[in-house]
């Protein structure tokens, strides 16, 4: 994973942490952010809603009332 993946991810998580919601964040910070593709999309797993954000490198972000995470 390299280090503006992290980076994203970690900027994401502490937003989350301070108490912003999804789309606070995808304004803020994923929305022009250059690693993401298109708009948000959602997922269920193992009983789970996601709301998934495609990065450029392939990999995908995830939100979750539990956090975010890559898939």
């Amino acid at each position: 994973m390299d280090a503006a993946t992290l980076d994203l991810l970690r900027q994401c998580e502490e937003a989350h942490a301070q108490g912003c919601d999804f789309p606070t964040i995808w304004n803020a910070i994923l929305k022009r952010h250059p690693l993401v593709r298109g708009i948000p999309g959602h997922e269920c797993r193992s009983g789970d809603t996601l709301i998934v954000v495609s990065l450029l490198n392939g990999q995908t972000l995830a939100s979750s009332t539990r956090g975010f995470s890559l898939l």
